[in-house]
């Protein structure tokens, strides 16, 4: 087996880029099968200055599974040297078996060496071509002194050396092609010279018993390359798994940063949400309650003090719905959120969720409008939520309409037998973009129309959880700067007819 150089790893410049790993280059592109493909990499990993990243990668791994198996090849080559030398100690020159012997021992210290030399190294990214040409030369170099030391020992008055040779050689040829797999034309170059010889040698022998191991001989010799050519279509795709294990790494990490990106962000804006719509509130509570206290406006303000009662009151209020708001949304993704089910007149949700947000309404100078039909039929649902869902979808509607827009609440059948409410306005409207960022909690649209709202970004993610968790879905449609119109569906199961 070869002993001779340990890969010569020479760093050169390369990419460690594998995005487009595999990705067929342009040699492997119409290929007419995969062992053609195989030996045009063998010869390319040989020939080629430049390789795409696969092929530069399979390069530096030819070299280093050489180099770790340089050793062993040593003392093979050493060990074998003996044997033979000492099984035709008695038949054959004294000095020539010594030197053929001596020129062994220096091949194998000089490899020896210089893998001692390079073991510490590092893997290196790339290496050069002109590496495994050296690799493949010192191969051929031990291959040929193999060869020349079977044509000189070659017993030709004796058909048991013979054979005893053939088996050596062929036991060469097996250990090269176990254990250099990576590097097949190295293997070739090392196996090929003393076996051709000695089945050269042999078809020349008289007789027919000679005939017949050359033949078996050269079956031997396409068994190995089948071998080889298998063994390094394994290597090849070992190599390729590798580098697949570790491009997908790599993009795990990437994901798995944008993922940690993207939720500092969330939260960072959560945050500076909540800071916000909490601190504004509890301002007013603090400041009317110190005058409340301190009765700065004289004891005789009572109207004055119950003014700032109801303020406080209000603040309050805002207070626990931003809390509700935020315990709603936590329990729904955490699906922890229970229903309480029971008959829902639809016709007195809506009224009831006109009334408490007319003022709003009227305060921004939008106008409210209710389109029922007279027979609608009740819904199988938990009231307070359909009726949160009407409140979310209607301040979002007055807070982004202008003033003297319209914003219309109804609801109807759905063809597909469910029920069907909706609330639809003439405000700023929204891009496919946008609604798909007001869907998300805690995120808010900011558009060139829009006017600085409050809130924590929480009204449509709300509705589509309660809407979610009746079986229901949502519909949103929106043309930015005509309007918007989102409609709640829910299944036909929750619709209860008259029987």
């Amino acid at each position: 087996m070869v002993s001779g150089d340990d890969g010569g790893m020479e760093p050169v410049a390369g990419n460690s880029d594998f995005q487009r790993l595999f990705e067929p280059t342009a040699s492997e592109t119409g290929r007419p099968g995969e062992a053609t493909a195989h030996k045009s990499l063998m010869l390319r990993t040989l020939l080629d200055r430049d390789l795409p990243e696969f092929e530069s990668e399979l390069r530096v791994r030819q070299i280093v599974d050489l180099a770790k198996q340089t050793p062993v090849h040593a003392f093979a080559n050493l060990g074998n040297g003996v044997l033979l030398a000492s099984l035709f100690w008695d038949r054959l020159s004294h000095l020539a078996i010594a030197f053929w012997f001596g020129l062994f021992v220096v091949f194998s210290g000089l490899g020896l060496q210089r893998w001692w030399q390079k073991r510490t190294w590092p893997v290196p990214r790339s290496v050069s071509r002109r590496a495994v040409q050296r690799t493949t030369a010192w191969a051929f170099v031990a291959g040929l002194l193999w060869a020349s030391a079977v044509i000189y020992a070659f017993p030709r008055d004796n058909m048991n050396l013979q054979l005893v040779i053939l088996f050596l050689v062929g036991g060469l040829g097996s250990g090269a092609v176990g254990s250099m797999p990576s590097q097949p034309v190295a293997c070739m170059a090392f196996v090929g010279p003393p076996l051709i010889s000695v089945l050269m040698l042999l078809a020349t022998q008289g007789g027919r018993i000679a005939h017949v191991f050359t033949l078996m001989g050269i079956l031997y010799l396409a068994v190995l390359l089948a071998a080889l050519l298998s063994g390094f279509s394994s290597f090849a795709t070992i190599v390729r798994t590798k580098i697949d294990s570790r491009t997908l790494e790599t993009r795990l990490l990437e994901m798995e940063l944008a993922a940690s990106t993207e939720a500092n962000r969330a939260k960072s804006q959560f945050l500076g949400n909540m800071s916000h719509e909490l601190r504004t509130p509890l301002n007013a509570v603090i400041g009317f309650s110190e005058i409340i206290r301190d009765q700065s406006l004289g004891p005789s303000a009572m109207e004055n003090y119950r003014d700032y009662a109801n303020d406080i009151h209000i603040a309050g209020e805002h207070l626990l719905r931003i809390v509700n708001d935020v315990l709603d949304i936590s329990q729904i993704e955490a699906g922890n959120l229970k229903l309480h089910e029971g008959e829902t007149d639809v016709r007195a949700v809506v009224q009831a969720a006109v009334k408490l947000i007319g003022q709003s309404a009227f305060e921004v100078g939008v106008a409210l409008s209710v389109d029922l039909p007279p027979d609608l039929p009740l819904l199988l649902a938990d009231e307070l939520r359909v009726k949160q869902v009407l409140l979310n979808l209607l301040s979002n509607a007055v807070k982004f309409s202008e003033r003297c827009g319209t914003v219309t609440v109804g609801a109807a059948l759905h063809p597909s037998g469910g029920l069907a409410m909706w609330v639809s306005d003439t405000g700023i409207g929204m891009s496919e973009t946008e609604i798909n960022t007001a869907m998300q909690p805690f995120q808010q649209v900011v558009g060139s129309l829009s006017r600085s709202h409050d809130g924590l970004g929480l009204g449509l993610s709300l509705v589509d959880g309660f809407v979610g968790l009746h079986g229901g879905h949502l519909e949103v449609t929106s043309v930015p700067a005509a309007g918007t119109t989102v409609k709640v569906v829910f299944p036909p199961e929750r619709v209860l007819r008259a029987s």
